[in-house]
């Protein structure tokens, strides 16, 4: 059976439990912005070059500095962080104050991965997914929806050096009765500075032991342990690569994965296959908003189309369309991290169809 879900990556999501810390660098509720806040997207870099990396040494009392080795990646994804309110499974998971969203594809199948979390108090709950897969599977079409309610700790705000982490028991392959299990334990032994090519960041590092147990008929066939470093940034950037031991210094490296923060793209997407009757502008969702909205459109004919953001007084803010567009229903996102609280216009230029609504950014 596959296994679909995967509610968090392992770098940055495991089970934090308190425990004595001291450390210079934190990483705190504010922090989470960086990493959850709507607007912004993660950017998945991953490797399996190898390389010589100083990955530091356990250490609680002196700051250490690390750098990313060059590398050339040979995966890339995206995971945009939106407004739960701005999903289509909201209703299941109320409370929710952080949505994840990831869309691939599988063939000639889509699949719109979306994780919802809640902060409360000091800690960042990881509380349930939903995964919409639509189109052809195995010469058959399919449009199915699961949605996982499952609550568990991700953070325990602060993290800081000195704290440890569970994660698991997690089964990762299924089939009768023939399964792998994971679990594993991590501990923030250090901080210091890291290096990566989008700049140098406060940042606390996790060394993790991951312990995978084969079963095959409900009988334990072999045991196998992995290790890896990972360091998680105040700015939301994480870098994790994998080692043959728990060992410290200038080590080979494999299999590194980068993430780095930054603005989500805006991206054009086709909302329905269905030909529309008329021109439409809609009312951007929600609104008001901060700092992103969505906006849907549609024209019955092919054509060229701008969809254009517009000041109170008339100075063109950002340019969303602005190209041929064959004739649908559409959909896109408008981040204004970099814009100023306020009143807004977006108008809708079709051949001779024009139309201009407002929407209300709320910082």
């Amino acid at each position: 059976m596959k296994q679909f879900f995967r509610l968090l990556p392992s770098a940055a999501f495991v089970l934090f439990l308190h425990g004595a810390a001291f450390s210079q660098v934190t990483i705190t509720a504010g922090d989470l912005t960086n990493y959850f806040g709507a607007g912004n997207s993660w950017f998945s870099y991953r490797s399996t070059d190898t390389a010589i990396m100083n990955v530091g040494a356990a250490s609680n009392s002196s700051s250490q500095t690390w750098a990313m080795p060059t590398l050339t990646f040979v995966d890339t994804t995206r995971t945009d962080n939106v407004l739960p309110a701005s999903t289509p499974y909201s209703s299941n998971f109320p409370g929710a104050t952080y949505a994840q969203v990831q869309i691939f594809s599988e063939g000639p199948a889509s699949v719109y991965y979306y994780a919802y979390y809640k902060l409360s108090n000091d800690t960042l709950w990881v509380i349930g997914a939903a995964q919409h897969e639509v189109g052809t599977v195995g010469g058959h079409a399919v449009d199915t929806v699961i949605i996982i309610k499952k609550a568990q700790v991700a953070f325990v705000i602060p993290m800081q050096v000195g704290e440890s982490m569970t994660s698991g028991p997690d089964t990762i392959y299924s089939e009768g009765n023939d399964v792998e299990v994971n679990t594993g334990s991590s501990k923030f032994d250090s901080y210091g500075s890291l290096t990566l090519p989008n700049g140098t960041f406060g940042a606390l590092r996790v060394s993790g032991t991951t312990i995978t147990n084969i079963y095959l008929s409900g009988s334990l066939v072999n045991t196998l342990p992995s290790y890896n470093i990972s360091w998680l940034t105040e700015s939301g950037n994480q870098l994790e690569v994998e080692v043959d031991t728990n060992a410290s210094g200038s080590v080979k490296v494999r299999s590194i994965t980068l993430i780095t923060v930054g603005a989500t793209p805006a991206t054009l997407v086709k909302a329905s296959a269905q030909m529309p009757e008329k021109f439409v502008l809609a009312q951007n969702y929600p609104n008001p908003f901060n700092p992103s909205t969505q906006i849907e459109f549609s024209i019955p004919k092919d054509g060229y189309v701008t969809l254009k953001v517009y000041d109170m007084l008339g100075r063109e803010v950002a340019t969303l369309v602005n190209g041929e567009l064959t004739a649908s229903s559409y959909s896109i996102t408008w981040n204004a991290s970099n814009s100023a609280s306020g009143v807004y216009l977006y108008k809708l230029d079709a051949g001779n169809y024009s139309v201009t609504k407002k929407m209300v950014l709320m910082k």
